[in-house]
């Protein structure tokens, strides 16, 4: 701990922290970025795995995770693995509380953070620390270097809140072989080439911006800033502050020199606005006003400012009901939906999934150095789900696999670790066996019930002469073996 203070007083650029000590010394540094790993569902799993056969398992749920138990109770039962769960804050009080309940409930071997060792030990029980995986540690580290270069370039550019100033994503990024995502990226090349506003629909976690960035690096802009906010996460009076920029003085907390928004920070480049069926229905004639004008206002002042912008909007609404239903303008619409893109939900695209997915693995592999690779039944499987959360689902769902399993083959019976609902794996003495073999003793059982060949021949919608040639050739079959 003293170790950790002296660092952070030494006033290095950043320190990342592990829970459950983290939060505290944050708090205590304010000023300092301090970055906190959080432990996750897969941190807890991966440690309930380590708990030995026949030993009955606790887990006491750290308060950052409350959010998750249900989502965890729901991976412990399709791991058919009973678990006493406790959700507890991290002071001595409470911790030692929840340890002794834990005792108190006939409880062997507690998983739980670092700072419980000392009472279950206390208490005679068995302890696993609940330690971060290396996942976890890799995000932490690639999220402090997003932060450090983030804050460098709001520092040239006078800009303190984007999502990010530059377009990562290129079309060859966007996977897909199938008709449908072949017209994406046809219609993303014709509309690069154009200066026009462009509408992306699309449900959420199909890659709406990962095609606007995409889009803009195809385009004459893409040496400028590609800027993008999500309008539903930001509250109306923000919003405006945000897009817009204010003076010094227009409002209760706002800098003396004031700040440039969203619209002039991102000029000469392509400002993209996310769910943009969640903008307030006031801020929408603000916007409206950009779009005709090509000017903004900053709020407090009455200057005209000219933009040189590329909007491109995206949303997972459906806007032209949002009109009937007085949400959205209807002029505003027209506006951004000069050039139209929708992106198909990946159930719509089941030809992708594969390709998809090998992808998403492979990508994994290279993060956390693993040599997985996905068993066809996986892959097979994976085609038959709807994917309501689209490719980012499938990418969590590959992600956690990549944590947890150990071979180098992901089978259908490692998704029980990471599915609430996993597949049910026929017995091998069925699978094995082939249609035909079904068909002929399904024949042959129903012979044995008294069935006539007509009403068998009915039942399964074929000729009598099917079902003698099929009988003869079983009897056969059976009498060579």
């Amino acid at each position: 701990m003293a170790r950790i203070r002296k660092s952070i007083q030494a006033g290095q650029d950043a320190v990342i922290l592990w829970e459950p000590m983290a939060s505290a010394i944050a708090a205590a540094y304010p000023q300092q970025r301090i970055f906190v790993v959080q432990p996750s569902v897969l941190d807890l799993l991966n440690c309930i795995r380590k708990v030995p056969d026949g030993k009955s398992g606790g887990v006491i749920i750290p308060l950052s995770l409350r959010d998750y138990y249900d989502d965890l109770e729901l991976q412990l039962k399709a791991m058919k693995i009973p678990f006493y769960c406790l959700v507890s804050d991290t002071d001595e009080r409470a911790l030692r509380s929840a340890v002794h309940q834990a005792a108190l409930s006939g409880i062997q071997c507690l998983v739980g953070s670092v700072g419980i060792e000392h009472y279950v030990r206390a208490e005679g029980m068995e302890c696993i620390p609940l330690q971060p995986e290396w996942g976890g540690l890799v995000r932490a580290f690639f999220k402090v270097l997003r932060s450090l270069r983030q804050s460098r370039l709001s520092q040239r550019k006078g800009l303190s809140s984007s999502k990010g100033l530059t377009a990562y994503y290129h079309l060859d990024d966007i996977i897909g072989r199938s008709p449908m995502m072949k017209q994406v990226k046809r219609l993303a090349r014709i509309y690069a080439a154009s200066e026009s506003t462009i509408l992306i629909t699309g449900e959420s976690g199909t890659g709406k911006e990962m095609l606007a960035q995409a889009i803009h690096n195809m385009s004459s802009r893409r040496q400028g800033p590609f800027i993008a906010i999500n309008c539903s996460a930001v509250s109306e009076s923000l919003l405006e502050s945000e897009l817009f920029g204010y003076t010094g003085g227009s409002f209760t907390g706002a800098r003396r020199e004031g700040r440039e928004g969203l619209f002039e920070a991102a000029n000469g480049g392509t400002l993209f606005l996310d769910e943009i069926g969640d903008m307030p229905y006031d801020l929408q004639n603000y916007l409206l006003r950009v779009l005709q004008e090509r000017c903004i206002r900053r709020l407090g002042s009455h200057q005209s400012i000219p933009i040189d912008v590329r909007i491109i909007a995206a949303t997972n609404r459906n806007l032209e009901q949002a009109v009937q239903d007085h949400r959205f303008r209807l002029d505003l619409y027209y506006r951004l939906a000069v050039l139209l893109i929708h992106v198909p939900p990946l159930r719509q695209r089941k030809a992708d999934i594969a390709v998809v997915a090998q992808a998403l693995l492979q990508r994994f592999n290279v993060q956390y150095g693993r040599h997985h690779e996905l068993g066809q039944d996986v892959i097979d499987y994976f085609q038959t789900l709807p994917w309501p959360g689209n490719v980012r689902q499938l990418a969590n769902t590959l992600e956690r696999l990549s944590l947890v399993v150990s071979r180098k083959k992901i089978t259908l019976s490692d998704l029980a670790w990471v599915m609430p609902n996993p597949p049910v794996i026929p017995d091998k003495s069925i699978r094995d066996r082939n249609l035909k073999d079904l068909t002929y003793e399904y024949i042959e059982k129903m012979y044995q019930e008294g069935k006539s060949v007509s009403e068998i021949a009915k039942e399964l919608n074929i000729s009598r002469s099917t079902i003698y040639r099929m009988r003869q050739k079983y009897q056969n079959k059976k009498g060579h073996l």
